[in-house]
């Protein structure tokens, strides 16, 4: 057998088993352009040449993480919601949503995934009082801690937000 055709098959056949995956489990994929926000909820601050980051707990001593500008950052009153450019795409597919510890989150934040394969974005959930902004860097970013108490942080110790404007970054009220 031709091992292109191998190759093809095998790419179409994950294809169809994550079809199949997202029909059973009802996730979707959402925009940061048109995510609904919660009654009552107002934007903050919003960056979308923003890049953002889950850091590992266990990593390599030397990190660099890439400025693509590919990224958007959305900060509201109840939490910061993350997401990122598609390969060809116009729109920022979230990835993360981010909520203070101290408020009420998703209970899909205590399970392993987050939510991921339940509401198609990962749910985090960080400390606020942990929250450092360090705009004096050759690459400003703000550094949030996760709770490492909650499930879906099993992995991951920090979350990075990198900005050309990060001086005016603010977390949610």
């Amino acid at each position: 057998m031709n091992p292109f055709l191998v190759f093809f098959c095998f790419l179409a056949g994950m294809v169809i088993v994550g079809k199949v995956v997202s029909k059973i489990t009802g996730s979707k994929a959402y925009y940061l352009e048109s995510f609904p926000l919660e009654e009552g909820e107002r934007i903050l601050w919003q960056d979308m040449a923003a890049d953002a980051y889950p850091i590992p707990t266990r990593r390599a001593l030397i990190v660099t993480y890439r400025r693509a500008r590919r990224g958007a950052v959305r900060v509201t009153n109840r939490r910061i919601i993350a997401g990122t450019k598609t390969l060809f795409g116009a729109n920022h597919v979230v990835q993360h949503v981010l909520y203070p510890s101290d408020r009420a989150y998703p209970s899909e934040a205590n399970a392993i995934g987050g939510g991921l394969l339940t509401r198609g974005f990962q749910v985090l959930v960080f400390e606020r009082l942990k929250v450092v902004v360090h705009a004096s860097e050759t690459t400003p970013f703000a550094d949030l801690s996760l709770d490492q108490a909650l499930s879906s942080s099993l992995n991951l110790e920090r979350y990075r937000i990198y900005s050309d404007a990060i001086q005016a970054f603010c977390i949610p009220e």
